[in-house]
């Protein structure tokens, strides 16, 4: 396996947030983060990234642990894009994609680094946005700069918190359809909290379904997304359906 978390574990202060986390996926796969509010699903992401301190378990890509790594190499490893923008940055979309390329610069950006950029800018369908300035643009437009920029990282491991979540229908599923196409064509493993559990479906290859800070339920759709487990978890009642070869959740009542 390229992506291995062993045994992880996270608390603020002296409150148990993470407890016990593992998981393992190749590389190309989409691994979806699941639960309610406050499971510890963007806790988890900020664990693998290195922007929390891990003080149990490990974090290993392709055998190594990202954990010892300087902070420069684990850059260029890792590519995240959070789940809002935070505080307005008064750039231009092609600079804030730019500062994807930092952890490759000597000096000023090559060629080379432009040429990565335009790329990605291309792939997120951000060319009429390219000049624009980042802090006027919508919520789901700069979602997918921040996308773009990651992606000009050229990382080996992708991690996305609510990458859909200010997306209207038509982004949310191009965006599903980017995230997987890229995975499966760059190689990249990729870890996405989700809420929406429909989109998982389509999009991930494995779930990992959060309680409480534990792992409740984790595999493939077909195998996480049950009746009971979602009863347990969300306290809602469901049905499912599967529909192509995926399971699809609708509320049993309102």
């Amino acid at each position: 396996m390229y992506l291995q978390i062993k045994d992880l574990s996270f608390s603020y202060g002296g409150t148990a947030v993470l407890s016990h986390i593992s998981f393992s996926a190749p590389k190309g796969q989409v691994v979806g983060l699941l639960g309610p509010n406050g499971a510890g699903k963007t806790t988890l992401l900020k664990c693998v990234g290195c922007m929390l301190p891990v003080r149990q378990g490990d974090i290993l890509l392709d055998d190594k642990s990202l954990l010892s790594l300087p902070p420069k190499k684990r850059a260029r490893k890792i590519g995240y894009v959070p789940q809002s923008s935070g505080r307005s940055m008064a750039c231009r979309v092609v600079d804030i994609i730019m500062m994807g390329r930092i952890p490759y610069l000597r000096f000023r950006p090559s060629s080379q680094d432009r040429q990565i950029a335009f790329e990605a800018i291309e792939r997120l369908h951000l060319e009429a946005l390219a000049f624009r300035q980042f802090d006027g643009l919508s919520g789901g437009e700069r979602q997918r700069v921040l996308m773009a920029r990651a992606i000009a990282q050229q990382p080996e491991l992708l991690l996305l918190d609510e990458p859909t979540s200010n997306l209207d229908m038509k982004y949310q599923l191009e965006t599903i359809r980017l995230v997987r196409n890229y995975a499966a064509e760059k190689q990249v493993t990729t870890v996405v909290s989700i809420h929406d559990l429909n989109l998982a479906s389509i999009l991930c290859d494995q779930v990992v379904l959060f309680k409480d800070g534990a792992a409740f339920a984790q595999g493939n759709s077909q195998q996480v997304f049950t009746p009971e487990n979602i009863r347990q978890v969300y306290e809602v009642d469901v049905d499912i359906a599967e529909w192509q070869g995926r399971k699809q959740v609708f509320f049993a009542r309102l």
